[in-house]
């Protein structure tokens, strides 16, 4: 807020005396000490739209402080200061929140202040940083901020989730005398404070991810008899949700027994299977040969086979890659 100075002194003096019932001399000079600046704070509506909770997310805005000089110009320093917001507990614990459930988040400057932006106890405050304003004038300095979300973990339930920062929690520290710490900005004479808001929000759906490990036939010299292996198709939501799960033929293959390595233009024929005696193919007609399973965690094998194949084929290191897609 502006600054300004009012100066009033009174002297009373009653006196008793013969003939000089009282003397009363007030001396009241009025100074009003102009301000030295109004600054303001404006900060940025944010939003991450749907939240993919399986990777890391961004978003960006920027906060704008800007001051307005009276009859002289000035020069202003300033350090932003970022706290907890309404979503988190400590500074240091800052979330976004949808009632009982929260998402961690990370507030930096970006590229120009990729640390974490505190309040100076829990993490630094951003600064010290300076600006010019000419006399009778208007300026500002931009503060970009940037709002990470780590992949979460443990997977939030679906939900609206969001953190306010106003007051103390968001606000610029100034002064028109050069500091080199944010420190000794807030310790100076002349220091002032203006707060603002801005607010995150995002929203989680129901959603699951998947992964796999290799299937591995190992090496064989001639293919006069079939070869075994496995692999773990692992499943991951963040609800209770029934899931399908389908196998594609691969890049080469012609169907769910017919999927091709291939090592150049060789290839070797195998299959996929649901079961551990190959009658069961997988692949990927859903209601016929897809396999099934229930969230918020499952985890399926599947069981790989080459048949026993005649004339041998060609030595080399034979592979395909075949996609997974979850349904739920």
């Amino acid at each position: 807020m502006p600054k300004t100075y009012d100066i009033c002194a009174t002297l009373a003096r009653y006196i008793a005396g013969s003939g000089i019932s009282l003397i009363l001399l007030l001396i009241c000079p009025l100074f009003h000490g102009q301000a030295v600046a109004a600054c303001t704070l404006a900060g940025p509506t944010m939003t991450f739209g749907t939240i993919n909770i399986f990777s890391s997310s961004t978003t960006s805005g920027n906060a704008t402080f800007k001051c307005t000089t009276g009859a002289q110009a000035r020069t202003f320093y300033a350090c932003l200061s970022t706290g907890t917001g309404s979503g988190g507990t400590t500074p240091s614990n800052r979330t976004l929140a949808s009632g009982s459930n929260n998402i961690p988040i990370q507030i930096t400057g970006g590229a120009t202040w990729p640390s974490q932006i505190g309040d100076g106890t829990s993490y630094p405050m951003e600064g010290v940083v300076s600006f010019s304003v000419p006399a009778g004038s208007s300026g500002s300095y931009t503060f970009p901020l940037v709002v990470t979300i780590p992949a979460p973990s443990p997977l939030p339930p679906a939900g609206t989730y969001s953190s306010t920062f106003t007051g103390n929690d968001f606000q610029v520290y100034s002064s028109t005398t050069s500091a080199s710490t944010c420190a000794a900005l807030i310790g100076g004479n002349n220091s002032q404070n203006d707060s603002g808001t801005f607010s995150v929000s995002g929203a989680v759906v129901n959603q699951c991810g998947v992964s796999a490990t290799n299937m591995n036939f190992g090496s064989a010299s001639l293919l006069t008899s079939a070869l075994s292996a496995t692999a773990q198709i692992s499943v991951s939501c963040n609800a209770t949700l029934p899931i399908t799960v389908a196998l594609d033929n691969g890049a080469t293959g012609t169907g769910p027994t017919s999927r091709l390595m291939t090592a150049g233009p060789r290839t070797i024929q195998y299959g996929i299977y649901k079961d551990n005696a190959h009658s069961l193919p997988w692949g990927n007609t859903v209601g016929t040969n897809t396999a099934s399973g229930t969230g918020p965690s499952a985890t399926l094998t599947a069981y790989g086979q080459v048949p026993a194949q005649a004339p041998a084929p060609t030595p080399g290191s034979y592979a395909d890659i075949v996609g997974v897609t979850v349904t739920y």
